[in-house]
């Protein structure tokens, strides 16, 4: 599933950073989402042309996957955030350790998202989102609003989320 072409790209992202994040620390200290988000984001930001604003909004796009992750319990084990360049994009490849209901919940988001007109999903889904707290739409959100391409990646017991954010 994908809504980006340029994550099928031939050409693989040159390596920015990569972090791996326990799942009980996330857990244990969630607080530090946020920082970690901040991080992750300036560091690949550094050297661009405006990295102000594309930390501020590859920031906001990290921290609301790694609130989705958090909300969706993944087994123990590591989280891996991978952070790679492409000449249009920066692309964040993060893996979480998957069971098979994880596994399917994800699927079941990532269509959601990624289907034919995920604006038009976002508008109709909006109120009850609204109506039944905590609101997970970020996945949805982040395509419809925001217009990152996002894909899925599943393997045996890791699936890995995708996004390609444009640089500018």
């Amino acid at each position: 599933m994908t809504t980006d072409p340029a994550l099928h790209s031939p050409a693989a992202p040159s390596p920015i950073v990569k972090l791996n994040i326990s799942v009980r620390g996330l857990y244990d200290s969630w607080t530090h989402c946020q920082n970690l988000a901040d991080y992750i984001a300036r560091f690949a930001a550094s050297d661009r042309f405006d990295p102000e604003q594309l930390t501020t909004r590859l920031s906001t796009y990290l921290n609301e996957v790694l609130e989705f992750v958090f909300r969706a319990r993944p087994a123990e084990g590591d989280i891996v955030v991978a952070v790679g360049r492409t000449p249009e994009h920066i692309v964040v490849e993060l893996a979480v350790p998957t069971d098979a209901a994880l596994a399917e919940r994800l699927r079941g988001d990532l269509a959601r998202a990624t289907g034919p007109d995920p604006r038009a999903q976002y508008a109709a889904d909006f109120h009850a989102m609204l109506a039944s707290p905590p609101a997970d739409a970020g996945l949805l959100e982040l395509v419809a609003l925001h217009g990152i391409g996002l894909a899925l990646r599943e393997g045996p017991a890791v699936s890995t989320l995708v996004l390609s954010v444009p640089h500018e």
